[in-house]
């Protein structure tokens, strides 16, 4: 179950490669601001939203990758304590037959 878990860490990392921003000429083009306001250009508004965007999600992507890694080792963690517990519970109690009967 933890291996599952921390599969997940790759699949959020690997997701995060893939989600780029803008590179490169503006793909959007060199639009002028319709009340033709000296300097605007939509276009370089949309490729720094575009940018913020990727920004942001890449730290998403970063925090449920971390997320993974850590539940996975709490996953590991709690069934080493219960092998532990049963281990100790083994070495500890001896029940013979009837030996319960009220």
């Amino acid at each position: 179950m933890a291996g599952r878990v921390e599969v997940l860490h790759d699949h959020f990392k690997d997701s995060k490669q893939k989600m780029v921003g803008v590179s490169g000429p503006n793909p959007f083009g060199d639009i002028k601001h319709p009340d033709n306001r000296p300097g605007e250009h939509p276009s370089e508004h949309a490729v720094t939203a575009l940018h913020g965007f990727k920004d942001r999600m890449h730290g998403q992507f970063d925090a449920a990758a971390e997320l993974m890694k850590s539940t996975g080792g709490a996953l590991r963690d709690a069934a080493r304590a219960l092998r532990e517990t049963d281990a100790a519970a083994k070495d500890s109690i001896t029940v013979k037959d009837g030996s319960l009967d009220l």
